[in-house]
């Protein structure tokens, strides 16, 4: 018991949230995004959701940065065919103890129809 104790207090875990009106796929990027501007209109059908999730042992790799690296090719594989993810929400999880870190991304989405 008191092993689990001091483990617990030598872990951390933060989330974070965000939420994207519209998304266009090919040019998505998290710290520069900008609301595309569209100049038809966009109508939901239909959704996906995706999780991914990175791991580090020691100093053998960097969970968060692979995380942040591969998070634009995931948003591309959700709802195949569309070019726009509407009403999207993104939950980031990180948590680590001394030896072992793991980083996760997990995307809900709408897919995004054209309007024709």
């Amino acid at each position: 018991m008191k092993y689990l104790f001091i483990l617990f207090l030598l872990s951390s875990c933060t989330q974070k949230y965000s939420d994207y009106d519209v998304i266009r796929k090919i040019d998505f990027n998290k710290e520069s995004y900008e609301r595309p501007v569209t100049l038809m209109q966009l109508l939901p059908e239909g959704s996906d959701y995706l999780k991914s999730c990175f791991n580090q042992w020691l100093f053998f790799s960097n969970a968060e940065k692979e995380k942040n690296e591969t998070l634009p090719f995931l948003v591309r594989t959700l709802c195949p065919g569309q070019d726009y993810l509407l009403q999207s929400h993104m939950t980031e999880t990180w948590w680590t103890t001394i030896i072992f870190s793991r980083a996760c991304v997990s995307v809900e989405t709408k897919c995004g129809k054209v309007k024709k």
